[in-house]
């Protein structure tokens, strides 16, 4: 066990929104910081930070701690794990304890994998750095054009020709052979018995996660190795399987290398190979990823949403780059991110498709001295949209076939766009770019949607409230639909307080003030919000649009106090509800001195006009349930 003392050493010195800021881009927000969070699929900031009270609360999935459950949450470490790497970080020493290589492997199956993955590395490094057995692996570097700071930024390493040397590296230092075998570094040898080498004369890079440890790894070939026994060319590269530590479709190659820069210039360049960004960092570009030897899947796209503004699309100029590019453009915009794709004008030939032109790869343009021609290529990159606008249908334009697949690529894309303000500007402008009718591109996105002219809502309708306006209804066979009116402008205001503080939400004063919403609209948006959802997405379904604006105008988005302010809107919609039930309760009485009038009534609403004067909100609310009680029972006499 760690001594209490040593715990909070590391909790008083560790900064929480540096560590979180590792893996979030926080922005302040008041005395706290906002971002996405990273323990689920959120595209509105629901996060937030307290550097004062060192903890984290999410309130989309209600997870919330300090910077230790941070770190265990986030990287499924140990409690020692965690306090281990924070306290390295933060200077504070933890005491550790010599350990058999049993016990090691009682503390989990996952920090055998760490360690093994660990010792896999330094083994590749020294071999690169000796200078006859690494010759090979330095060798094609220098062709390559990498140089030592790189290699030592990416940790690179070089795996020897032999068979059995990393597995006897391994055994000599009492790692467990057969985790190493799950982690494909190693492979059982069916008739000899024992272990081979998988990684063999391949320049190895490992894929490096932002707390700085190594959870998997990538090996190029760099010589001519035999074919294999059918006579296939072994693959060019070999990356590790699936394992507890290793998910590719949340992995990033080189994102702990680029997450610096990422932040610096707020995005992130999105390559598709190793070499691509290792050649791109030689380069100066700092901000370069790339998937892990798969398409790129939204998980991935999240991940860099909660660390950058924008995504710059810069694959290769092949058949296979554009057809990356397409299915990358649709995930940025399925994850609601800013996307921008890469096109040097003049290179792209008929037929490629391409951003960088036909063949034409980031890495091979470094390479032939054209990175000034890429960073132009970056700064100017295009919207996402008017890439395909003006690139895939120019392309298109003189076989009518090939416009009509165009078009229903074009749909499918858009119809992901989940804002409806944003939806229809984008399909505004496709129109114009295309040279065709709106009404035809907002059809193909219905039909693309599902159906309809646009996707279906989200969420579900909110329970009818007492007090709220009439639904709409039909007058009869072919009368139109009775439009609902504005909501209350003191429930306006309140949506529009928590649209731009969503911290507010769930908070006791605003669940308080849900139950005052006599706005079935605005209780629906209050339900989905806190299930999760976006202002920005529900405000433009649910509400007309001058409403719409209204909420998302950012009114308080400047407040420096807004749960004051919505102290002081709660109050408001407390007196707009007791005025309600004041009126109820006034015709409740008119009614019975009609009916031949009631001395008590007579007296209770004499004291209760006392009671208003002298603002006694205590003797008000007596007074109005008894009368409330009296009226009642007289209705149900006559």
């Amino acid at each position: 066990m760690i001594a209490d003392e040593i715990i909070s050493e590391i909790r008083s010195r560790a900064d929480i929104v540096a560590v979180i800021g590792q893996h979030v881009q926080l922005k302040k927000a008041g005395r706290n910081w906002k971002g996405l969070c990273p323990f689920h699929g959120e595209k509105t900031p629901s996060f937030n930070v307290s550097a004062d009270k060192g903890f984290f609360h999410c309130f989309g999935c209600q997870k919330h701690g300090d910077v230790f459950t941070f770190v265990m949450e986030l990287e499924g470490k140990s409690f020692v794990e965690a306090a281990e790497q924070l306290g390295a970080r933060f200077g504070v020493e933890v005491p550790k304890i010599d350990e058999s290589p049993e016990l090691a492997r009682a503390r989990g199956e996952r920090a055998s994998m760490m360690e093994i993955n660990r010792l896999a590395t330094a083994f590749f490094r020294e071999v690169l750095a000796d200078p006859k057995r690494g010759e090979a692996g330095r060798a094609y570097l220098a062709k390559r054009g990498v140089g030592d700071q790189i290699t030592d930024d990416f940790q690179l390493g070089y795996a020897p020709a032999d068979w059995h040397a990393l597995a006897d590296y391994l055994k000599a230092k009492r790692a467990d052979l057969e985790v190493a075998a799950r982690l494909g570094l190693v492979a059982k040898q069916p008739r000899a018995g024992g272990y081979y080498d998988r990684y063999r004369d391949r320049l190895v890079c490992p894929v490096v996660v932002t707390s700085g440890d190594v959870v998997g790894f990538s090996a190029r070939v760099i010589g001519t190795p035999a074919k294999a026994e059918d006579g296939s060319e072994p693959p060019k590269y070999i990356n590790s399987p699936e394992s507890l530590v290793y998910k590719k479709s949340k992995l990033l190659f080189g994102l702990a290398q680029a997450r610096a820069g990422m932040q610096r210039n707020g995005r992130a360049v999105l390559v598709e190979g190793n070499f691509d960004v290792i050649s791109l960092h030689q380069a100066g570009f700092s901000d370069v990823v790339a998937p892990l030897g798969t398409a790129l899947t939204l998980e991935q796209v999240l991940t860099l949403k909660r660390l950058t503004e924008r995504i710059i699309l810069l694959y290769d100029g092949d058949r296979a780059g554009y057809k990356a590019t397409m299915h990358a453009l649709q995930m940025c915009v399925d994850a609601d991110v800013e996307v921008l794709v890469a096109h040097r004008p003049g290179n792209a030939k008929s037929g490629g498709g391409g951003t960088l032109g036909d063949g034409v790869d980031p890495d091979s343009l470094v390479a032939a001295g054209g990175a000034e021609q890429l960073r132009e290529a970056i700064d100017r990159a295009q919207g996402g949209i008017e890439f395909f606008a003006f690139e895939v249908w120019g392309k298109a334009r003189a076989n009518a076939d090939a416009r009509a697949r165009a078009l229903e690529d074009a749909a499918r894309l858009v119809a992901k766009i989940e804002n409806p303000i944003k939806r229809d500007m984008v399909v505004d402008m496709l129109g114009k770019a295309l040279g065709v009718d709106g009404a035809v591109v907002r059809g193909a996105v219905g039909r693309a949607s599902g159906g309809g002219s646009r996707p279906p809502e989200r969420g579900d309708r909110a329970p009818h409230h007492p007090n709220a306006p009439a639904a709409t209804t039909v007058h009869g066979p072919g009368s139109p639909e009775k439009t609902p009116g504005p909501p209350p402008m003191a429930e306006l205001e309140l949506i529009s307080l928590l649209a731009d503080h969503p911290a507010l939400i769930a908070s006791p004063e605003a669940d308080k003030a849900f139950w005052l919403l006599t706005d079935e609209r605005l209780r629906a948006m209050y339900s989905a919000a806190r299930a999760g959802q976006s202002f920005l997405e529900l405000a433009p379904v649910k509400l007309p649009e001058p409403t719409a604006k209204h909420v998302l105008s950012g009114k308080y988005s400047e407040s420096k106090d807004p749960r004051a302010q919505l102290l002081a809107l709660l109050s408001a919609l407390e007196q707009k509800q007791t005025m309600l039930a004041h009126r109820g309760l006034l015709k409740n009485l008119v009614d019975a001195k009609r009916g031949g009038g009631d001395p008590e009534l007579v007296r209770l609403n004499a004291q209760l006009a006392v009671a208003r004067r002298t603002q006694d909100q205590e003797l008000v609310e007596q007074l109005m349930a008894e009368i409330e009680k009296l009226a009642s029972n007289r209705k149900q006499a006559e």
